[in-house]
């Protein structure tokens, strides 16, 4: 140490690390009596511009889980990075000396990170991060801090061909094959260090046929489903972006949290931006999913079709109680019945709308569950518009669009500016037992998000 006084106000404590690119200095602000980390690069370093350029990106950002840049100081051998010095453990030696972590720690620890990479997405100039692993996060006092954005980048500087230094097994696919790179190689990071925390399995740089998720871990099915996504080889099929992760890990906390009295259930509105654009369909769909799965429901017809009393006349002998019809083993309230009599015995009510207009509007966004179903032809997309105008200050909306295939759905989502948008795949008979993987994946996904 070639001084004990730094910059006439730095009185140096200790050396906390050395490492190839840096040596880092526990300091006290003499004037402040408060302790401060000091990272020392040297101008001889190969790296030193890029390292300078890391500490410029981190003074101006500002949020809970990144640590404060207070200062960078230069001298003829180098700069001196002044930063909020953070008591803590790496998330790696969190894991190693537990193992496993807890199911609803690792939902806390993801939302984390989730806000976080959203932050970093949504400034004036967003910037990828590219290299999450256990190493750069230090939990202190239950916070998460991101000590080290060297690999990140401001998405307008990604070009084609470019080469990325990230850490192989938490990195996402598309860095090392030249393919396009965006929000979602975060999303993949994510979902590895989810992975990570679930499992405990030490994840190195020839980490890739990885076992999946739900032959090695006891987490709940929700919390597989959502790891399973966030992990597909192709961008495509995982979260379009961290909001909507953050979003399902939430759904988690909603399940455990909720207890229904006798005298409530969870009201699943579903209408449509147009008419015949598969409602009635898509709710006896889910209602079938729930049947199967042994949850008790109900559907209700709150539309003027007739459909649930035309279905109705199609079977001689089927009987009612209190004016619910057992149909392929769903109960069915068609409209003319009236109200549900016995709320109590339905935990799960999905009301089908039809096509939403001013006049159901208010019924339809009372509901703890609202469900569009949109269309994305160049016919339907009149509709679809006038309907998204409508319902711009809604936030929790789930929006569903049918009769699309995946090159079309993700046009749309690109349009869809964040909003929680997902594909219904083709199924023709909705009363049948599911068995479509991707079907399967998107009810499941669709009752976390319920919270059920």
């Amino acid at each position: 140490m070639r001084q004990e006084i730094w910059f006439h106000k730095y009185r140096i404590i200790k050396l906390l690390g050395k490492g190839s690119n840096a040596n880092v200095y526990l300091a006290e602000h003499i004037l402040l009596n408060s302790y401060r980390a000091i990272k020392c690069l040297s101008k001889n370093h190969p790296l030193y511009n890029l390292q300078l350029k890391e500490a410029f990106l981190l003074k101006n950002l500002k949020h809970p889980c990144i640590p404060i840049i207070y200062d960078i100081e230069e001298d003829d051998d180098g700069s001196y990075i002044v930063e909020q010095y953070l008591e803590g453990e790496t998330l790696k030696e969190y894991v190693e000396t537990r193992g496993t972590i807890r199911e609803n720690i690792i939902i806390q620890f993801g939302l984390q990170l989730c806000d976080l990479i959203h932050y970093l997405h949504s400034i004036d100039r967003p910037i990828l991060y590219l290299d999450l692993k256990p190493e750069n996060i230090i939990i202190s006092e239950a916070t998460l801090k991101l000590i080290d954005f060297g690999s990140a980048i401001y998405q307008d500087e990604v070009r084609e061909e470019q080469e990325f230094y990230a850490t192989r097994g938490y990195a996402a696919p598309e860095l090392y094959h030249h393919n396009k790179v965006d929000e979602r190689c975060d999303v993949y990071s994510i979902g590895m260090l989810l992975y990570y925390m679930a499992s405990g399995i030490k994840i190195n740089h020839d980490f890739i046929n990885f076992q999946n998720i739900d032959q090695i871990c006891e987490c709940s099915r929700q919390l597989k489903t959502i790891i399973n996504r966030c992990l597909k080889f192709s961008p495509s099929q995982r979260y379009a972006n961290v909001t909507q992760l953050g979003k399902q890990l939430s759904g988690i906390i909603r399940r455990k949290k909720l207890h229904f009295r006798s005298s409530h259930s969870l009201r699943i509105a579903l209408a449509g931006a147009q008419p015949r654009i598969g409602v009635t369909h898509f709710s006896f769909r889910i209602c079938s999913y729930f049947i199967h799965r042994k949850r008790k429901c109900v559907y209700e017809e709150k539309n003027n079709s007739g459909c649930a009393w035309m279905l109705r006349q199609r079977y001689d002998d089927l009987s009612s109680k209190d004016g619910i019809y057992q149909i392929h083993g769903i109960p069915v309230l068609p409209k003319h019945q009236g109200e549900l009599p016995n709320t109590e015995n339905y935990p799960y009510r999905i009301l089908d709308y039809g096509c939403l207009s001013k006049e159901n509007l208010e019924d339809f966004l009372d509901a703890e569950v609202k469900i569009l179903v949109l269309g994305a032809k160049e016919w339907e997309l009149g509709f679809a518009e006038q309907v998204l105008e409508l319902l711009a200050e809604y936030k929790d909306i789930l929006y569903f669009f049918n009769f699309l295939d995946g090159r079309q759905f993700q046009q749309v989502l690109k349009n869809m500016e964040g909003r929680s948008c997902y594909r219904i795949p083709y199924d023709p008979d909705p009363f049948s037992k599911m068995m479509d993987k991707n079907g399967l994946e998107l009810y499941h996904e669709l009752t976390g998000i319920m919270g059920i």
